[in-house]
């Protein structure tokens, strides 16, 4: 029968929480940039309901070009 010494087991948990860890981060980073599209389509659509569309236009075209 095979025990699981103290340091076997703590590599395991750390490799866990190396996962969880990524995944929360990689969430976090998502959610920052779903906040920022969503404010930068928000002012494009305050900008052409006052008439503005080539500044809306342009503020949606340089998201488009940062993103890539």
């Amino acid at each position: 029968m095979t025990s699981i010494t103290h340091t076997s087991f703590y590599n395991i948990t750390c490799k866990i929480c190396t996962v969880i860890r990524k995944a929360l981060v990689t969430a976090f980073v998502a959610v920052i940039a779903f906040g920022e599209s969503a404010g930068r389509a928000r002012a494009a659509r305050e900008l052409a309901a006052q008439g503005l569309y080539e500044e809306a236009k342009a503020l949606m075209l340089e998201g488009a070009k940062k993103d890539v």
